[in-house]
């Protein structure tokens, strides 16, 4: 057997030994590795003590009336509408002593309203009030705009052309849509 560590299923094996749900061949195959191997002895003898405790322990008592109070609270709150009860349960939050009443529950609202006010704020003092005007590119001084005959490139033209043509979506006649 490979040591459980090792094991991809190691965690199923050893639930399985100590649920006592694995084979006989498997169970001596795992007691002999064990025996041989401190680390999967110890996670053996660990289980094996989780069981027993949770052999030992001992259900606490159901009072005899709890199905007939369990069943009646079902009743009623499957007979109550669902919108009504919604709407009761939020107005009963702003009842003294409710849980809106109490500090702890406003932080995530007073933290959202803040986070708001700060991004108006930056907002307002970032966008500008008229937009910028753009000069033409004749008035920029110091840059020549105008296109020479003889510093155009036929070839670089046609490949651009080509690549824009591959862009464009196919025309289609006027008849046919």
């Amino acid at each position: 057997m490979n040591c459980l560590k090792d094991n991809k299923q190691g965690t199923e094996i050893l639930l399985a030994y100590a649920a006592g749900t694995l084979n006989a061949a498997e169970t001596a195959s795992l007691e002999q590795h064990a025996a041989g191997c401190g680390e999967c002895r110890a996670l053996v003898d660990a289980q094996k003590h989780l069981w027993s405790l949770l052999d030992a322990a001992e259900a606490p008592e159901v009072s005899a009336d709890f199905d007939a109070r369990l069943y009646a609270r079902i009743a009623r709150e499957e007979g109550a509408s669902s919108w009504k009860s919604g709407w009761v349960r939020w107005l009963r939050g702003f009842a003294p002593g409710s849980f809106l009443w109490n500090p702890i529950s406003w932080k995530p609202v007073v933290a959202g309203v803040a986070g708001a006010v700060v991004l108006a704020v930056g907002l307002y003092l970032h966008v500008p009030l008229h937009a910028p005007t753009i000069q033409p590119a004749s008035s920029v001084s110091g840059i020549n705009q105008q296109i020479r005959p003889e510093s155009v490139d036929a070839e670089q033209m046609e490949t651009t052309v080509e690549d824009l043509e591959m862009l464009m979506p196919p025309a289609t006649p006027a008849g046919r849509m």
